[in-house]
């Protein structure tokens, strides 16, 4: 719990008990989850939690850096990152896969006169799991 309010209070975030539980489930579960499923499974943990307060931290992490949002068709999910790396996502079974293979776009820091402040794709196509049969 003391990385998570480090990592809040480095950000300028203040460190409320909703946030410290949302971002630490965050955290723990890397599977790239969409604000729904985050509220629905995290309910479970904190029964007095409400989607608004999952829906409203998860934007602020977003937005302070935090959390990283990866924009996929029909939903948003979120992802911490610890160590850069891009992400892969299954058309098929609408999965998103971390990609640790060197891509040399993470140390962009300005193009064309334009600061860059990050860099964010991701690679689309189906995954080795779909393509020998499902799982």
């Amino acid at each position: 719990m003391e990385k998570v309010v480090r990592i809040l209070t480095k950000h300028g975030v203040r460190p409320t008990l909703q946030r410290i539980h949302i971002l630490k489930f965050v955290m723990k579960h890397k599977n790239h989850m969409s604000a729904e499923e985050i509220f629905r499974l995290l309910q479970k943990e904190v029964p007095g939690i409400s989607r608004a307060t999952v829906y409203n931290t998860l934007n602020l992490l977003s937005e302070e850096g935090i959390l990283l949002e990866i924009v996929t068709p029909g939903s948003v999910r979120y992802d911490y990152v610890e160590e850069p790396h891009h992400h892969f996502y299954c058309e098929r079974c609408k999965k998103i896969y971390d990609l640790h293979d060197e891509i040399p776009l993470f140390n962009i820091k300005e193009i064309e006169g334009h600061k860059v402040k990050r860099v964010e794709y991701y690679i689309v196509g189906i995954c080795r799991h779909c393509l020998n049969g499902g799982e």
